[in-house]
């Protein structure tokens, strides 16, 4: 699996990344008043512009478009980008413009600059969510490309059993057995829990029931109550979403 933080740390990443913006727009942005007041500029606005990016890809994003929520995402995406508008143009014009200027000609809620204001935000959240989003992205591919190889080992009445994860149809739990029922029709046995073998296995296995796990990739078809695996009826949780079932 690809390491995409330096260091082999995500703070040391963030924090690297955070000052490398800092200066690259406090050098970009300096004006007729001067690099000082250009950095001043960019330290009172990166609070603002931090809030904006960590709401969007650690909250909306796993809990609005991962689950192909778009509607919510687009509207929780707006209003981040709007409220950030907003205190990103009180900011400086109560500390920038007013406190270091002294020129408050622009007004406090001018559109235009509220828009400019909107629009800042929105490529900087843009940037990080593209980076984000890569990221998965190529996570998921890895995990697919390596899919039909990945084998895995059963241990079952003293002998152990290398199983390919693509032969794997579902898992039943009774107790401290779990028993593997594979594509040839074939069922092992092993000692063990439902809860420790769904962390033995890949994403594309998910929890449906407190006592099965469906490899998604065989589901055929499922209704309010069961899931059809291969012509296997499995019964299907109050909890599990249609999103959950999804590939």
């Amino acid at each position: 699996m690809k390491n995409f933080y330096l260091f082999n740390s995500r703070i040391a990443t963030h924090v690297i990344f955070w000052v490398a913006y800092y200066v690259l727009f406090g050098l970009l942005w300096v004006s007729e008043e001067g690099y000082l007041a250009s950095f001043y500029l960019e330290f009172i606005l990166m609070p603002i512009r931090i809030l904006a990016v960590y709401l969007t890809i650690y909250f909306l994003l796993p809990k609005y478009l991962m689950q192909k929520k778009y509607g919510a995402f687009l509207l929780g995406y707006g209003l981040i980008l709007l409220v950030g508008g907003i205190l990103q143009r009180i900011f400086i014009h109560l500390f920038y413009e007013n406190l270091l200027l002294n020129d408050s000609s622009n007004g406090l809620l001018n559109i235009m600059m509220l828009i400019r204001a909107v629009v800042l935000i929105n490529t900087t959240v843009l940037l990080i969510l593209s980076i984000k989003i890569f990221q998965l992205w190529v996570k998921e591919s890895e995990k697919n490309q390596n899919f039909e190889s990945e084998i895995l080992e059963i241990r079952s009445s003293r002998r152990t059993h290398r199983i390919p994860l693509n032969e794997i149809l579902f898992v039943e739990g009774l107790g401290n057995y779990v028993t593997y029922h594979l594509a040839d029709k074939s069922k092992i046995t092993s000692y063990g829990t439902i809860k420790a073998t769904l962390e033995r296995l890949p994403n594309n296995f998910t929890r449906v029931h407190k006592s099965y796990v469906v490899n998604k990739r065989h589901i055929k078809s499922y209704d309010t109550l069961t899931i059809d695996v291969n012509n296997n009826s499995i019964p299907r949780g109050k909890n599990v979403t249609d999103e959950v079932l999804a590939l």
